[in-house]
């Protein structure tokens, strides 16, 4: 009888996580994220130019797509290197540092390193989601020389990091918004389940307005949108990256695609009520009442019929988001 309690009691601490986790995810941003403000002296940049590394769909094939993120972002005084792709098969080279040989980049150009969230195809793979750390490849590549962003509760063992908390300045130009907490079912990680604090970046362009980067988007388009506005009260001019819309399929699927990683799990909802297409619609409906001059949508967590229907509701404000394409304001 005993042994039939506690498995019953295991069998319900999943929702059970879920719940709790949606829970406190709400209360912080009702009681934290709403009264943050928008830190002194940030500046702006005139220039900004975002080249994926790491994304889905690729230039040309000699670049390595893979389900995963990793953006160069350069701007008038700062190079920042935004997550670090997936690394799926946990190689060296990995292909984020294959393509940046490719596309000639050298990691002495960068300065600055932002991870977005504690997902593995942000961090460079699976064994660095457990540990919830990071790391370029398989061996060993000496990062002590740049200026670390990780969201609550990541580390690293060998560099200096520091941990965002609120939002704070990055840069000249940019700022990280501070995390916006999203309860995922078995995500990010088996236990907790999945209460997952995730950043984005909000940069600041001269006579442009406000340009968000965003990982995955776990967060909640609406929370980004509503966030960046109180910080900034003025026009967001732009949101480019990932925003997890896999409505008719997943990138990252298991057993010849039975399993659909991402839609079933990641988009804040249980397992059997997958994001909808109508879901996407109302969200592109509230993207367009800020009125942006640039949506790019990440193909690493949207399906393709997301990406079409960005392309079609957003016509000309459209840019397609591919490695080794920069997109520049």
């Amino acid at each position: 009888m005993i042994l039939k309690a506690m498995a019953g009691i295991l069998g319900l601490w999943p929702f059970i996580g879920f719940y709790w986790g949606k829970q406190k995810a709400d209360i912080f941003w009702e009681e934290k994220c709403k009264a943050w403000s928008l830190p002194k002296g940030i500046g702006t940049t005139e220039s900004l130019t975002i080249l994926p590394l790491i994304d889905w769909y690729t230039k040309n094939g000699e670049l390595t797509g893979e389900p995963g993120v990793s953006y160069l972002i350069k701007t008038d005084h700062n190079t920042i290197l935004f997550d670090l792709g997936f690394n799926e098969h946990n190689e060296h080279p990995s292909p984020l540092l294959r393509n940046m040989s490719k596309l000639g980049i050298s990691l002495d150009d960068i300065d600055t390193l932002v991870i977005s969230h504690p997902h593995m195809d942000h961090v460079g793979g699976i064994k660095n989601q457990f540990k919830k750390t990071f790391s370029l490849s398989k061996e060993y590549v000496d990062l002590s020389d740049k200026v670390i962003f990780l969201p609550p509760g990541m580390t690293h063992p060998d560099f200096n990091v520091i941990q965002v908390h609120r939002p704070i300045r990055i840069a000249r130009g940019v700022i990280s918004t501070g995390p916006i907490y999203r309860s995922i079912f078995l995500g990010g990680g088996l236990f907790p389940m999945g209460f997952t604090p995730e950043q984005a970046l909000a940069i600041n362009v001269k006579d442009k307005g406000t340009v968000i980067i965003v990982g995955c988007g776990h967060q909640g388009l609406d929370r980004i949108l509503e966030l960046v506005h109180q910080l900034f009260n003025k026009s967001i001019y732009g949101i480019i990256g990932g925003l997890h819309f896999p409505v008719t399929e997943s990138r990252i699927s298991k057993l010849d695609g039975k399993i659909q990683g991402q839609k079933l799990f990641g988009t804040g909802k249980l397992p059997w009520d997958p994001i909808t297409k109508e879901e996407v619609m109302s969200q592109i409906s509230n993207l367009k009442s800020y009125k942006p001059s640039l949506v790019s949508l990440s193909a690493h967590d949207s399906c393709d019929w997301s990406i079409e229907t960005f392309k079609e509701e957003f016509g000309p404000n459209y840019r397609e988001l591919v490695v080794g394409q920069k997109i520049t304001i």
